[in-house]
């Protein structure tokens, strides 16, 4: 079985499925659809023999929707023309209508195909890929609610990803003709971002779906923008790293996290009170190394700025906590512009260069529809694979609430 012969088949048995609801026979409805599960399941099993296959006898390509990477000749035009065909309107009603279940177009369908095949089913998974557009969407929704997530670096590399994560450096020295000079001791770390998966579900009525499709796709952005981001904001922030357990989910590590678990806490700052003095924000300032300053931000969620950054004064009881005024709804604290992230706990503040936050997306988001006939209703399940880790601690610190950090541990 091919995968259009499997798409075929597939259009066979929910169209029967539908017929059947239609006329009030919910359990044969039922039976029906669970014939397309079993066919999922079988299509699933030869997508992954494939895969299998494909590892066997030739390198893994490195893919990235979002930046296609230069090759030679032929293979080049094609990945231009799909990366083309991902961006494209056709694939984005293509995609909407078989998340409703509407009758694709034959060009609908060639776009449809074409996607899917190059970047789904070379890794064996057969969710449906989500438009670039819509991908652009729910992300950038997800950024403006959790901006750290927005803020750090991101790579998209399909495999294990080895980075180089600084660890120490010794001070440079000037020396005079005479004297011998030292070894330096620059220490490095090396850290591996394998994959860490990411899957949320939402749940639509039937009836919702009967909406235009120009409304379905705002609609589904929006509600798993909330979903996906509020995941992958707690990643980048709090996540708790590679799993010790071999049965315990494995998630990014979180700079939040990095920064507490670090030997001897380092860049870590702690208050009392709900509001940190002025020497509270400055000593945790000075934990961040010189040459990081470019790009530093502070994060904090609303509650913590607004009860707590917003009331701090300096010596003269002048407010830290400015507006900027090149920058409608935008404030400050000692130049660096403050950032209401959800992602963070009541009481932490976070200084940090987001850049040196490294996130690699190993697999784009992908959407799974299944079908609830006695419910009435579809589930969509959003699912991506990434994982992260700090670059380097020194170009972060964090500032707690010494009640918040100790409820933490």
């Amino acid at each position: 079985m091919n995968r259009k012969q499997y798409e075929a088949m597939r259009r066979q048995l929910m169209s029967d499925a539908q017929k059947l609801i239609d006329e009030g026979k919910a359990a044969e409805a039922e039976t029906k659809m669970q014939e397309v599960k079993d066919l999922d399941a079988k299509w699933d099993a030869i997508a992954q023999a494939e895969a299998n296959l494909k590892a066997l006898t030739q390198e893994p390509e490195a893919k990235n929707p979002f930046a296609t990477n230069e090759t030679m000749g032929g293979q080049e035009d094609k990945e231009n023309s799909i990366a083309k065909e991902w961006d494209s309107d056709t694939y984005k009603t293509a995609w909407a209508k078989t998340l409703v279940g509407g009758q694709l177009t034959n060009e609908e369908k060639e776009s449809f195909s074409m996607v899917n095949e190059a970047y789904t089913h070379t890794t064996g998974n057969t969710g449906i890929v989500i438009p670039k557009t819509v991908t652009k969407g729910i992300w950038e929704m997800a950024g403006e609610m959790y901006p750290y997530f927005q803020d750090v670096t991101k790579t998209y590399v399909n495999g294990v990803l080895s980075m180089i994560q600084e660890d120490t450096s010794s001070d440079s020295k000037w020396y005079d003709e005479s004297t011998e000079t030292e070894d330096g001791k620059e220490t490095f770390k090396e850290f591996t971002l394998n994959g860490c998966e990411l899957s949320r579900n939402i749940t639509v009525s039937w009836k919702l779906k009967e909406m235009a499709i120009e409304d379905f796709i705002p609609y589904i952005q929006r509600k798993m923008a909330k979903k996906m981001g509020a995941a992958a904001g707690y990643g980048v922030t709090h996540g708790a790293g590679p799993a010790a357990d071999s049965n315990a989910k494995a998630e990014p590590l979180g700079v939040v996290t990095a920064l507490t678990k670090e030997s001897g806490t380092p860049q870590v700052v702690k208050y009392t009170g709900n509001v940190p003095t002025y020497q509270n924000i400055l000593d945790a300032r000075s934990k961040v190394k010189s040459g990081y300053g470019n790009g530093l931000a502070i994060y904090a969620n609303s509650t913590t700025i607004w009860t707590g950054l917003a009331a701090v004064v300096d010596a003269n009881k002048r407010p830290l906590f400015i507006p900027d005024p090149t920058n409608n709804g935008v404030f400050r604290i000692l130049g660096m512009v403050v950032k209401e992230d959800d992602s963070m706990e009541n009481g932490e503040i976070l200084f940090s260069n987001a850049k040196e936050y490294h996130l690699n997306v190993n697999k784009e988001m992908t959407m799974i529809p299944e079908e609830h006939v006695k419910k009435r209703v579809t589930d969509y399940c959003g699912y991506s694979i990434m994982d992260g880790n700090v670059t380097t601690t020194k170009a972060h610190a964090l500032l707690t609430n010494v009640a918040t950090q100790t409820t933490q541990s």
